[in-house]
């Protein structure tokens, strides 16, 4: 199939997993430090799924040229 070792089939499919986990999942938070304590801002949706698409399509990537 492509010629792909195993070690590349397994990064094309993380990077497909990571990829869909991107898309389907609710809502992205990040811990920003407050006066009093830790606050978890949420992000916009949008900036959330590009970085899971971007690291996806990275190991998919490494995955083809490996």
């Amino acid at each position: 199939m492509l010629g792909l070792k195993p070690y590349g089939l397994v990064l094309v499919a993380l990077g497909i997993a990571v990829a869909i986990f991107g898309l389907v999942a609710g809502s992205f938070h990040v811990r920003l430090p407050g006066l009093q304590s830790e606050v978890k801002r949420p992000l916009p949706g949008w900036f959330g799924r590009l970085w899971f698409l971007v690291f996806g399509a990275l190991l998919i990537y490494l995955g083809v040229r490996h």
